[in-house]
């Protein structure tokens, strides 16, 4: 399992995956970095449309597709679309999306991947929030910036020293603990909740795990640990088809290397397996 980003600092948004999220339906305005957008779920089917030509950043008419995918478990799974932006850089882009559904359907955190070869997109990056609302009037809602605050350095050195002391006397427990006190002190630490989902991975104790690291895709969907975590935890529940798709917008990403993949016990149970294969050589199609 992975912890590299123990000790980075990262972004946004806290809170707890409720079960009533899995039947929440996705509908009404959400907030996105293209402006407010109209999510519609039907029969599985999850679209996202442009509100406001004037409120969104790429210029798309109103009624303009964005997002298009499938409602799978506790996920929206499909395509996004975004513009490129910068000198010399124009047009749109579209990519691959996975999208936890959180909050009772209120927010969709998660990943994206777009070719937008040497330019910047609209996203700013690899990771999207929408969240249900408006948004503020007229202003597009940025990444905020990281700031080391006190609660943060201290949450830091909580993960750190429960890391440490996990790798030298094997005691999740008390790894555990330190783990939740750090997302406790900064609910926005991502690798904090991915450090008690560790502890119980540890203990086999699957379903806790996958809260938590799911959890830390709430917290900031941008840390990329998580999703291959997520994978591997399903690869060892026997659920291929969740596992394959985690792990396929981790390695687009570039948030698990190919050499991870061939070595990782957790994914033993996915050798032989058609796509699995494919990933392991690169293949993301």
């Amino acid at each position: 399992m992975l912890l590299r980003h123990l000790t980075l600092v990262a972004t946004l948004i806290a809170g707890l995956l409720s079960q009533v999220a899995l039947a929440a339906p996705l509908s009404g305005t959400y907030w996105s970095p293209l402006g407010p957008l109209t999510v519609v779920e039907k029969d599985g089917a999850v679209s996202a449309r442009i509100v406001d030509a004037k409120k969104n950043p790429c210029g798309l008419a109103k009624g303009t597709v964005v997002l298009e995918g499938s409602r799978l478990d506790d996920s929206v799974v499909g395509t996004f679309t975004a513009c490129k932006v910068g000198e010399g850089c124009s047009g749109a882009t579209q990519g691959s999306a996975m999208l936890l559904v959180t909050k009772n359907g209120a927010t969709l955190s998660g990943a994206v991947h777009l070719d937008a070869g040497t330019c910047k997109t609209v996203l700013g990056g690899d990771s999207i929030v929408l969240k249900k609302g408006k948004g503020p009037s007229g202003t597009k809602p940025t990444t905020p910036v990281v700031d080391k605050t006190p609660p943060r350095l201290r949450a830091e050195k909580l993960a750190a020293d429960a890391f440490t002391k996990y790798q030298e006397d094997g005691n999740a427990e008390t790894a555990r603990a330190s783990f939740v006190e750090a997302t406790k002190v900064d609910p926005s630490y991502a690798e904090g909740y991915i450090g008690v989902g560790m502890t119980y991975k540890a203990r086999d104790r699957l379903d806790e795990a996958l809260d938590w690291y799911k959890k830390a895709l709430e917290a900031n969907p941008a840390v990329g640990d998580a999703y291959y975590n997520i994978g591997c935890v399903y690869a060892v529940r026997g659920d291929k088809e969740q596992a394959l798709r985690y792990l396929r917008i981790a390695l687009l990403n570039g948030y698990v290397q190919l050499d991870t993949l061939l070595t990782d016990p957790d994914l033993k149970g996915l050798a032989g397996d058609p796509q699995f294969e494919k990933l392991k050589v690169g293949q993301t199609d």
